[in-house]
């Protein structure tokens, strides 16, 4: 079966809030995932079983657009270790360990380490930079407990859709 893994980097945030986690999306941050809702819109091209994200305001509202935008059936959960400097082995050894096709907003530079990680098994250099709202797919092959390693399928951004 063929496994797609989209990580996501929110859109951008206002900078005035009570805490970093609170920051919510400005309205570029919503013009962004709109124009990301209206290029996957057109041609389907995301599918997922799960929707992961940190828990802050701002990938949370990203990861909701992109939900409801582009009529994902998929549950939202808080996953811990999507933090922007938080250690991302935890969080990718339950990605690696998952069977469905999963979509994950998150924060940089956790989302760049993550990637590498995934790609790699070294998560200690930034392979993949993230622009906010961009997204990349990656892919493998998945049987039982046996997969084939990640591999890039794409990486785009709002602004392809402008």
């Amino acid at each position: 079966m063929l496994q797609h893994l989209y990580l996501v980097r929110h859109a951008h945030a206002l900078d005035d809030a009570p805490s970093d986690e609170l920051r919510p999306l400005s309205p570029k941050g919503h013009k962004q995932c709109a124009r990301l809702v209206k290029g996957f819109s057109k041609n389907r091209l995301i599918q997922v079983d799960t929707i992961w994200q940190s828990g802050l305001v701002r990938a949370y509202e990203t990861a909701e657009a992109l939900a409801t935008g582009l009529e994902l059936d998929a549950q939202l959960t808080q996953k811990d270790g999507l933090a922007p400097f938080d250690n991302p082995i935890a969080i990718a050894t339950q990605l690696n360990e998952l069977s469905l096709s999963c979509l994950v907003a998150g924060h940089e530079p956790n989302m760049s380490y993550l990637a590498s990680l995934l790609l790699t098994g070294n998560g200690d250099f930034q392979r993949v930079v993230f622009p906010k709202a961009s997204i990349l797919c990656l892919s493998r092959m998945k049987v039982g407990s046996q997969s084939t390693d990640w591999q890039i399928e794409w990486h785009l951004s709002h602004k392809h859709f402008k």
